[in-house]
């Protein structure tokens, strides 16, 4: 059965898409996290210490795990377009 064309028509607006939905459903739950965790909290590195709010901390590594996410998504999309 060959695939026909999707016509602009049929296609659904990116907010009515479920991948959206579940993005934003995630960034509200997110923001709650940080929001609700205000409190400052230590975190020793080595010979460092720092004494920092939970929310700028679940943020930086939240940012850390994004980006590593996109770049393996990246250099895994480079591989399969050179095969």
């Amino acid at each position: 059965m060959p695939e026909r064309a999707m016509d602009p028509a049929d296609a659904k607006p990116f907010y009515a898409r479920p991948k959206f939905i579940t993005s934003v459903i995630l960034a509200i739950i997110f923001l709650i996290l940080i929001f609700q965790n205000s409190e400052a909290i230590s975190i020793d590195i080595f010979f460092w210490t720092a004494i920092v709010p939970a929310a700028l901390l679940y943020l930086i590594f939240s940012l850390i795990g994004f980006t590593v996410g996109w770049l393996l998504k990246q250099s895994h999309a480079a591989a399969k377009s050179r095969r």
